[in-house]
């Protein structure tokens, strides 16, 4: 009866701790997140602009980035899968994926990050596995705002957590 008892507890203690440190590798990104240009150093926008990013944690590990803008050309996105480990992952857009569809063209433009810290991912987009832009994402400690820098600009936009 002892040796149940002690296996039960030691299996909730198990359990307990699975639990707690997948609810811990949830990375600090995963959500929807709306650009804030007040606090944004960014060029002046044409109005109803807007900019909204979505990153969510599949079941198998990767991270799911989703960009939306609205300008006056309309509507856009950017979308891709990626992991954390600096190899490069197919972008799509719909500019490109009209050019998939329409003339069975791969996409030209790739995605890559590496991890720096908990908080902070430096990243590479390439066109035709040429580097186009990098810079950093770093998501403040309390989790409520991603600042995204490009390397040799000026310009930071930040977006608020939603």
């Amino acid at each position: 009866m002892r040796s149940s008892r002690v296996f039960i507890a030691t299996l909730v203690v198990t359990c307990v701790c699975v639990v707690t440190s997948r609810a811990q590798t949830v990375p600090p990104i995963a959500g929807t997140w709306k650009l804030n240009r007040e606090k944004s150093q960014m060029p002046a926008a044409p109005a109803g602009w807007f900019d909204i990013r979505q990153y969510a944690l599949r079941p198998d590990g990767y991270l799911v980035g989703l960009l939306v803008t609205s300008n006056d050309r309309g509507v856009h996105y950017l979308q891709f899968t990626a992991k954390s480990d600096g190899k490069d992952y197919p972008e799509y857009s719909d500019v490109l994926l009209a050019d998939m569809i329409a003339a069975a063209k791969p996409t030209t433009r790739t995605y890559a990050e590496t991890v720096i810290d908990e908080f902070t991912t430096a990243w590479t987009d390439k066109v035709n596995g040429k580097v186009v832009g990098t810079g950093r994402k770093i998501v403040s400690k309390d989790r409520k705002t991603l600042t995204i820098t490009v390397d040799g600009r000026s310009q930071v936009t930040v977006y608020d957590k939603q």
